[in-house]
């Protein structure tokens, strides 16, 4: 992890806080662009889960595990 991170807990919140925001920004684009409307609802169910599961795992891994 570096430095700055192990010091600054604000520093490491503010970028877990950048990172989910960029993320779900990023995958709301591709959810617009790539789906359409007349899809069976379980697309828009695996879409949500990729849309939200990866900030959990990436603040699970900032704050808990810590080892980057």
């Amino acid at each position: 992890m570096p430095k700055i991170f192990k010091e600054n807990k604000f520093a490491l919140f503010l970028a877990n806080v950048f990172t989910i925001v960029l993320w779900i920004a990023i995958t709301t684009i591709f959810k617009n662009i790539l789906l359409d409307y007349d899809l069976p609802f379980y697309f828009y169910s695996i879409s949500e889960l990729i849309r939200f599961l990866p900030p959990v795992w990436i603040t699970y891994y900032l704050w808990i595990v810590r080892k980057i």
